[in-house]
């Protein structure tokens, strides 16, 4: 396929041990997407494969990614989503293409794959549930956000003011005016998160830059009179199409994460989300998710963050967030 006829973009933040090479899959697939590599590292000759020439900026994901739609801003007029993906992570191009195309099928302004059990999972809401195409959720993690271009627009000065993007990602699925079914985890892939917690060189350049994620975390959620303390799962579209609602989705994805939990890799979280989802059935019947609002005048307004057409445990010291 001709790069300049490609629909969506991938960029992911690579380094010199990054996996991208291996979502590119094998010789001869056809991509609706194009590659472009943010290098963080030392030795950037060494990354290879990208469709657009590689950048290089040593900030955090979030700062660089804002760096670079501010500098490059025909990359949101020409591809239609977004996936901002990290290197650690084990994806195949075919599964990749599929997302992209079911995420504009859907009107979904934020997607992402599911995670594979075997993953090193923070958020346990969006581990893999089968027997959906897809779960409609109030929050996607800042891993590999595939995000609708139109929309990232309006989220670039939110991520440019939480850089670390460990509080913001929190707000993303929720910044818009009416966020019911417009974000989604998405089962019928899935991805591998490979890294262990707090083991890659993100947590050294939050420490040369003098940032705290867990103070952002705090901050940012302090902004905000109505953010619904728990990542919520609230309706899914099973294979065949049909939509089913909360009471499902909330009952079958807490007996999975029960039933899972031992194969995991952080089995007590894994299970105690299961619970906290099977309370959920009872507590968030029928929920469905509404537009932040902020508390005062002092947080940044709609004028900075427009409007456009939450939580399992979360790591240590993330107050806050609740399963």
């Amino acid at each position: 396929m001709n790069s300049t006829a490609r629909r969506f973009l991938v960029v992911v933040r690579a380094g010199t041990k990054s996996l991208h090479p291996q979502w590119l899959g094998p010789a001869g697939l056809e991509r609706n997407w194009d590659l472009l590599l943010s290098a963080y590292g030392e030795n950037t000759d060494a990354l290879v494969h990208g469709d657009l020439p590689t950048l290089v900026d040593r900030g955090t994901k979030w700062d660089s990614m804002a760096r670079l739609f501010r500098s490059q801003p025909d990359l949101l007029e020409r591809y239609e989503y977004v996936m901002l993906a990290d290197d650690d992570l084990l994806m195949k191009g075919e599964d990749i293409n599929r997302l992209f195309e079911l995420s504009a099928a859907q009107g979904l302004s934020l997607s992402q794959f599911a995670l594979s059990r075997d993953s090193w999972i923070t958020y346990p809401a969006l581990m893999h549930c089968p027997g959906y195409r897809l779960r409609y959720t109030n929050h996607i993690d800042c891993m590999a956000p595939c995000i609708a271009s139109g929309y990232l627009k309006t989220l670039l000065p939110f991520i440019e003011k939480y850089s670390c993007g460990w509080g913001a990602d929190h707000t993303w699925a929720l910044m818009m005016d009416d966020p019911a079914y417009r974000s989604a985890v998405v089962d019928e892939m899935t991805m591998v998160h490979t890294r262990k917690f707090a083991t890659g060189s993100l947590h050294r350049t939050f420490a040369a830059l003098g940032a705290d994620p867990h103070e952002e975390v705090r901050t940012v959620l302090g902004l905000f009179e109505n953010f619904p303390g728990s990542n919520i799962n609230y309706a899914a579209l099973l294979p065949d199409g049909r939509r089913v609602g909360s009471t499902h989705v909330q009952l079958r994805n807490a007996v999975h994460l029960m039933c899972s939990a031992p194969w995991t890799h952080t089995p007590y979280k894994v299970f105690r989300k299961g619970i906290g989802m099977l309370v959920q059935v009872f507590t968030r019947a029928g929920h469905l998710p509404e537009k932040l609002r902020y508390i005062d005048t002092a947080a940044p307004r709609a004028a900075e963050v427009p409007s456009a057409g939450i939580g399992d445990a979360p790591p240590t010291g993330m107050a806050g967030l609740s399963t």
